[in-house]
C-alpha cells in the first residue's frame, strides 16, 4: 500500500478514456422502452460524372430513436458540489455517465453545474428560499435533515416503488437515517464511509507487533498502542470529537451524546463520563496521543499519520488516495476496536435529490435513479476507488479498483454489520457542534476535566436542542 500505487488522481489521468467503454460493455442499465420508428430522409448528394457534376435529391428509410409519443424535449439542471483538490478529475466521469444517461434517454438533457463545496450548502439554502431550486441537487448527509426541514427535496418514495428496476433494499441500512423522516425518503447517497482504524504496517513490523484484526478490543488497542509510544513516535493519532465522537468514541462503552430525537445531551451519563475519561487518560497518562504542540510538528511533517511517526488512526475510504500519493510507508485498514459494551462506529457520505422546484419530476428521477444506480455507482465512484458505495451488490468492484486499501473488506463489514450515523442529525444539531466542539477542546487539551466540561456541553447544549422537539 506504499506510495508506488496508483492514487484516485493518477488513475483517473491514465484510465478515464478506458471508462466509457466499461459503461457501455457492462455499466449500462437496462433501457427504457424508447420507441423506434422508420422514417424517409431526403438529402441532397452530389453525382460526379466523367464531364458533369450533378446534385441529385435521394430518398432512404432509416430507423431513428425518439421520445415516447407525444413527448416534448426536456432539459433539468444538476447541481454538484465539487472540489477540484479532493476529486481531481472525478467531474470528468459524472459527466461521462451523465452522456451515457443522455444516449439512453434521447429527449432529456442534463446540465451539470458543478459548485465549490464551500459554496454549495448555502447556495442551496438560498435558492430554497427564493422557490428558484435546480431539478436536481447533491446534498452532504449531515446537511440533509436541515434541508428537509427547510422543504428543499421532493419525497422520492413513490417513484422508487413504481420503479421496478430499481432496488431500495440494496442500500446499507445505516444510511438510510440521514436521507429520511416522517417515514419518507428524500435522497439517495452515492457514497458513504465508515471510520474505522488504519494502520501504518512498516511501523508494527519494526516494533515487532502483529497486525491489528477483528479479535482487538480496546484492552489489546492501548497495550499495544503504548508500545510504539517512545519521545518521539506514539500509538494512535486522534483525540474524541467531531461527527464520530458517539459511535467511535462513545458508544462501544455504552455512552450517548443524545437521546433517541436529540432533544437532550447524553453526555453526563455515567458510561460517557468513563468513555472519555479512558480516552483522556490514553492521551495524559500514557502519552500514546500526540498532544497539540506534538500534533502541529506532526502536521508540519505532512499530517499526522503521514508523518510516519503515528502507528494508528481513525480513518475513512476517502483518505486512501492521499496515503497512497503522499504516505512513504505501506498502510492498511483493521476494524475498529471492540469496546466493553459493543463495536460502534461512525459513518458519513453524501447524497443526491429531486427539489420541490423541479417541473420535470418524472426525468429528474431518471437521473436520479441512474446516478444511485448499482451500474452508476459502480462506473462513477467504485471503479474508481474513489469512494466506498452505499449499495451491497457494487462492494466487490470497489474492492477491485486501483489504490483501494488490500484489507478494504473490513469498510464492508464495518458498513453492514456496525456502522450507525454519526450524531447530530436534526436540524438544530448544528447550533449544538459549536458547543460539543467548545468543550471537546477543553477536554482534549487539558483545560477542563471530562466532568466539568460535559456538564458544562450540556448545560448549553439542552436549550437548543429541545427545539427540536418543535420540528
Amino acid at each position: 500500500m506504499g506510495s508506488n500505487r496508483l492514487s484516485r488522481r493518477n488513475f483517473l489521468k491514465t484510465g478515464i478514456g478506458a471508462l466509457g467503454a466499461v459503461a457501455l460493455a457492462s455499466c449500462t442499465p437496462a433501457e427504457p422502452e424508447v420507441i423506434r420508428e422508420e422514417v424517409v430522409v431526403r438529402e441532397t448528394v452530389i453525382v460526379e460524372g466523367e464531364e458533369t457534376t450533378v446534385e441529385k435529391i435521394v430518398e432512404k428509410i432509416v430507423t431513428v430513436e425518439v421520445a415516447p409519443a407525444g413527448q416534448e424535449p426536456v432539459s433539468i439542471q444538476a447541481d454538484i458540489a465539487f472540489t477540484q483538490a479532493d476529486y481531481g478529475l472525478q467531474y470528468k466521469v459524472i459527466e461521462q455517465w451523465r452522456d451515457v444517461f443522455q444516449q439512453t434517454y434521447p429527449w432529456v438533457t442534463v446540465n451539470l453545474v458543478f459548485n465549490d463545496w464551500t459554496e454549495h450548502h448555502n447556495k442551496m439554502l438560498v435558492l430554497a428560499a427564493a422557490n428558484e431550486l435546480p431539478d436536481f441537487i447533491e446534498v452532504q448527509a449531515s446537511r440533509s435533515p436541515l434541508w428537509i426541514m427547510n422543504d428543499v427535496f421532493l419525497p422520492i418514495d413513490d417513484y422508487a416503488a413504481a420503479d421496478a428496476k430499481f432496488d431500495m433494499d440494496d442500500f446499507f441500512a445505516g444510511i438510510m437515517a440521514y436521507y429520511q423522516a416522517n417515514d419518507r425518503t428524500y435522497a439517495l447517497p452515492y457514497d458513504h464511509g465508515p471510520s474505522i482504524l488504519a494502520y501504518n504496517k512498516d511501523m508494527f513490523d519494526d516494533f515487532g507487533v502483529e497486525y491489528p484484526d477483528d479479535t482487538w478490543d480496546f484492552d489489546t488497542f492501548l497495550e499495544q498502542a503504548k508500545v510504539f509510544t517512545t519521545d518521539e513516535t506514539w500509538g494512535y493519532g486522534n483525540v474524541p470529537g467531531d461527527w464520530v465522537l458517539e459511535p467511535n468514541y462513545l458508544k462501544p462503552w455504552g455512552g450517548r451524546l443524545f437521546n433517541e430525537d436529540e432533544t437532550e445531551c447524553l453526555i453526563t451519563m455515567p458510561e460517557s463520563i468513563a468513555a472519555l475519561q479512558w480516552w483522556v487518560d490514553m492521551k495524559f497518562e500514557h502519552g500514546a496521543i500526540p498532544t497539540a504542540a506534538q500534533g502541529e510538528v506532526l502536521e508540519a511533517m505532512g499530517g499526522i499519520f503521514q508523518s510516519g511517526k503515528v502507528a494508528m488512526v481513525g480513518a475513512e475510504p476517502w483518505f486512501a488516495p492521499t496515503w497512497n500519493a503522499y504516505a512513504d510507508f505501506r498502510w492498511e485498514i483493521a476494524p475498529w476496536p471492540k469496546g466493553p459494551v459493543t463495536r460502534s462506529a461512525a459513518g458519513l457520505g453524501s447524497g443526491y435529490g429531486m427539489t420541490r422546484n423541479t417541473d420535470h419530476p418524472e426525468e429528474t428521477w431518471a437521473f436520479l435513479s441512474w446516478m444511485t444506480s448499482s451500474e452508476g455507482l459502480s462506473f462513477v465512484w467504485a471503479i474508481t476507488g474513489a469512494s466506498t458505495p452505499p449499495r451491497k451488490s457494487v462492494f466487490e468492484v470497489y474492492l477491485q479498483a486501483a489504490g483501494v486499501p488490500e484489507s478494504a473488506k473490513y469498510f464492508y463489514e464495518a458498513m453492514n454489520e456496525y456502522m450507525e450515523i454519526g450524531r447530530p442529525i436534526t436540524p438544530y444539531g448544528g447550533e449544538f457542534t459549536s458547543i460539543r466542539d467548545r468543550e471537546m477542546d477543553l477536554i482534549n487539551t487539558g483545560a477542563k476535566s471530562v466532568a466539568e466540561a460535559c456538564a458544562d456541553m450540556k448545560a448549553d447544549g439542552d436549550p437548543i436542542l429541545i427545539k427540536n422537539l418543535d420540528v
